[in-house]
């Protein structure tokens, strides 16, 4: 049962990262701007490209750049989850977060794959 709740905090903090693009406490770098705008003018030229190929050769390609997306995803993800971890153990390092059995769940969680 404590498995289920923290993965459900898990999914929560999940959500919180990938929803709310509109509060005032997004970081949206100039670098990631730039290299939206680069992906966008590829995609262009992607799509005209597959569409001048043959389909089995297509199918492929593009089940590639699926499974290239999922692991950035996740990569993301793990990057995302790497830094909450680093400032609780930063904020429990300085004494302002006192470690509870339930913070030592929550991190054992978050560190551990979930396979």
């Amino acid at each position: 049962m404590e498995k289920l709740v923290w993965n459900k905090v898990r999914q929560f903090l999940e959500l919180l990262r990938c929803e709310d693009i509109d509060r005032e406490s997004i970081v949206d770098t100039k670098e990631f701007q730039e290299a939206k705008q680069i992906l966008e003018d590829k995609h262009t030229i992607y799509q005209q490209s597959m569409a001048n190929i043959q389909q089995a050769e297509g199918e492929k390609i593009q089940d590639y750049v699926e499974a290239l997306e999922s692991y950035s995803s996740e990569e993301c993800q793990q990057a995302y989850l790497q830094g909450m971890v680093d400032c609780i153990m930063t904020l429990c390092g300085a004494g302002v977060l006192k470690p509870k059995q339930e913070l030592g769940v929550l991190l054992k969680t978050l560190i551990q794959p979930s396979i």
